[in-house]
């Protein structure tokens, strides 16, 4: 009997076994033939369950503790301004005291040279999640079916450990580390320093931060910045309000929501039966939007951006957002659960991947090549001859860049959409294919985003150099933010630079007396350009080192630049002092300005090249990068030149929604309407912040030299830093002011 059963359970193992290996020989033939699937297991969403969604959320929010300790949270619009504070605390008297960290972005802080290498802030942002993701994953399906097997992935970033960030973020917390330190810290101990300083948050007594992340709400949430209690410092706050409405401000261009309905068409096409059904619910749901934003430009879901719409024209469109949301007929759709799941299933990060790694493959069957597909195809083929338009090769480029997930930008356009209907517009700018087209949300009140931050932090102070006009700054953020006006006060204090190192010098005529008015109507006469030569050339003659000239816009420095060249001027100048000019795209901006640095070395140094030159000019552009942020001290700037006032459009359908919405509800300032006082102070806050380039110690002097006669008006002097203004002079006549300029800088030899 017992010889019996043991060939019974012999029989059964056997039995077993051999079920086993059968079914280990169905996978292998599926993962082998099937298509690739169980090699995309990474690209496939995760159950979802809408119905948890209130009840998780509610749950999570429960069990966080609210820190409510007396924190100083500073902030700054640049890295190096950080790095500069830092120090500083390192110096003083409480710099043994405090325990700091410095937060930064992915971008600088990363240590991964795999990450690190990518061109763009939204490609690093998506490749981390992504390994993070990696770190550990369930694989659903082994040698047999009873358990999930959780396997370690290769691919996660080998310096994302708990451990060693755990081991960095109590080194951030005991000592004062600037953000180099840092990242510094992170290479040697091969630990992540972004999610090592995040985790130190909750531990420290002063966040030192870009101010981008603490004027973002959701940014400030996802960190765990609790402004209860804290005293908030915002410095360089001199373009706050602008920051404020830029950062809100979302714009979705037609070639993206192309791309995105593809790419999620594709998607569905391929995981369609592997997918559980409220995911493929959602899929429907995000496509049905997509395809009425692009219907509503004019195009047809699934074709070719490039194709011609149902416009004959380009033009513009300003309308509420809930007008924009029934004339897309999408009024009716939940927008915040559509972008909580997005953000839950991180379908846009999968969704990246899945055209990553497919958009150079061929589609197997010709009977998938469906108008979707087509268009995915003529996206991966930079020589497809139906794409004509040259606008539409460049929109399809910048989709197609590396890390960039078009519908990571619908996203957000559809989350700001969905939460921000105060006080917001919607532009929306129809073309003649969708390539040309885009919508855009509008932020046109600062007020209600930084309300949170008045109304929750203990105290809130914003600095800078350069903040005239301040009226704007009380009525617009605090007042309008709902503090009363007994608790704004206002400080100013001196410069730290003598007055006799600065020369203020208002120019209203040029050597031939013509009128030196650059306003819109008369900046492009050549009686006026004409003048701004020869100005120039007087200038060049008495001014040592290097030169900086201010021009409005990019198209007018051009201009005057190919007059002057006509004319034979730029020639002229150029044998005082060699001519460099500030490029219109970031790109080259570095090496333009340290091509300016070393000219101005050499004819200082008086050998090399330059040593029959006085120095050089640099030709720039107000509001460019050359305007703001960086330093032209000593030989490098002993005279800034400001041409003309660099007074915005006013024909930009934003500015005048923005001037005409600030007339309705801020009323008069000063006896003045505020859209206009807005409009002179968006002019004069640019004006402020370039000459301030100049004078950037106490040893520092410098010449500013203002070219127009607008500037000799009593009303445009006070709107001018308190510094500069006691010390402006207005000579009559042209002559005067060379002797002026030598004698100061003869007195400074």
């Amino acid at each position: 009997k017992n010889l019996k059963l043991q060939e019974e359970e012999k029989n059964i193992d056997e039995f077993n076994q051999l079920f086993k290996e059968v079914n280990w020989m169905k996978k292998a033939l599926d993962k082998g033939f099937g298509k690739g699937d169980d090699v995309d297991e990474e690209f496939l969403l995760d159950d979802y369950n809408s119905d948890d969604e209130t009840s998780s959320h509610q749950l999570k929010e429960d069990e966080e503790e609210t820190d409510e300790r007396l924190r100083i949270i500073f902030c700054s619009r640049t890295h190096s301004q950080l790095t500069q504070f830092v120090r500083e605390v390192k110096k003083s008297p409480f710099g043994n005291d405090i325990s700091l960290v410095s937060l930064a972005s992915r971008n600088v802080m990363c240590i991964n040279p795999a990450v690190k290498k990518l061109n763009s802030q939204a490609a690093i942002n998506e490749k981390c999640l992504e390994l993070g993701k990696k770190k550990s994953k369930t694989t659903k399906f082994d040698l047999d079916d009873e358990k999930p097997v959780k396997k370690s992935k290769s691919g996660g970033c080998p310096y994302n450990k708990p451990t060693g960030i755990e081991n960095l973020r109590d080194d951030a917390i005991l000592g004062i580390h600037d953000i180099e330190d840092l990242v510094t810290a992170g290479k040697k101990t091969e630990s992540c320093p972004y999610y090592a300083s995040r985790a130190a948050v909750p531990l420290c007594e002063m966040l030192v931060l870009p101010y981008n992340t603490l004027l973002h709400a959701a940014t400030r949430k996802a960190i765990g910045i609790n402004l209860k209690n804290s005293v908030v410092i915002i410095d360089e706050a001199h373009n706050l309000l602008e920051t404020i409405s830029g950062i809100h401000s979302v714009s979705i261009s037609g070639g993206q929501l192309a791309t995105a309905y593809s790419q999620l068409s594709q998607y569905k096409l391929k995981y369609k039966s592997r997918l559980k059904a409220s995911n493929l619910l959602y899929i429907k749901q995000i496509q049905f939007v997509l395809a009425s934003f692009i219907k509503y430009l004019g195009g047809t879901p699934g074709k070719d951006p490039s194709e011609p719409t149902t416009f004959s024209r380009e033009e513009n469109k300003m309308m509420d957002v809930s007008e924009f949301l029934v004339e897309t007929d999408v009024y009716n759709q939940n927008l915040l659960k559509l972008v909580k799941y997005c953000n839950t299933s991180q379908i846009p990060h999968k969704l990246h991947g899945f055209s990553e790694k497919y958009k150079s493959s061929e589609n197997s069957t010709e009977e998938n090549k469906t108008g979707v597909s087509a268009f995915l195809e003529n996206l991966k083929k930079k020589d497809n001859k139906e794409v004509t338009s040259t606008a539409a090769k460049k929109e399809s480029d910048e989709n197609r860049k590396p890390g960039s997930s078009p519908l990571m930008g619908i996203v957000e356009f559809l989350t700001t959409l969905a939460t921000n209907f105060a006080d917001s517009k919607i532009l929306v700018r129809y073309g003649t294919t969708l390539s040309g087209a885009n919508i855009r949300f509008l932020l046109l009140d600062p007020a209600s985003q930084f309300k949170e931050i008045v109304r929750e932090a203990h105290s809130v102070i914003v600095a800078g150099g350069t903040m005239q006009p301040i009226q704007e700054f009380k009525q617009q953020l605090f007042v309008a933010a709902g503090a009363p006006e007994s608790r704004v006060m206002h400080f100013s204090c001196d410069h730290v630079v003598p007055g006799d190192h600065l020369l203020p010098l208002v120019i209203t005529q040029g050597p031939t007396s013509v009128k030196l008015d650059f306003s819109y109507q008369h900046r492009e006469t050549p009686q006026v350009l004409d003048e701004l030569g020869r100005v120039l050339q007087n200038l060049v003659a008495v001014i040592p080192a290097g030169m900086v000239i201010f021009f409005p816009s990019y198209n007018y420095e051009e201009k005057v630049f190919n007059h002057l060249q006509k004319l034979g001027i730029i020639d002229k100048l150029s044998q005082k002092k060699s001519i460099f000019r500030e490029p219109k795209g970031t790109g080259d901006s570095d090496r333009i300005l340290g091509e300016y640095s070393r000219a101005v070395r050499l004819s200082m140094e008086g050998g090399g090249l330059g040593s029959q030159k006085t120095g050089a000019i640099l030709m720039a552009v107000v509001g460019g990068k050359m305007s703001e942020g960086i330093n032209f001290s000593d030989e490098l700037g002993r005279c800034v030149v400001m041409v003309g006032m660099p007074y915005p459009n006013m024909n930009s359908p934003e500015l005048k929604e923005k001037i005409s919405f600030l007339n309705t509800h801020v009323g008069l300032i000063d006896g003045k309407q505020a859209g206009s006082v807005h409009y002179e102070n968006l002019c004069m806050k640019a004006v402020n912040q370039s000459v301030g380039r100049a004078i950037r110690h106490k040893a520092d002097y410098a010449a500013i030299v203002f070219l127009d006669h607008r500037y000799a008006r009593p009303t445009v002097q006070s709107q001018l830093p308190g510094w500069i203004s006691r010390h402006v002079r207005i000579p009559p006549k042209f002559g005067p002011t060379l002797a002026d300029i030598r004698k100061f800088f003869k007195s400074k030899a």
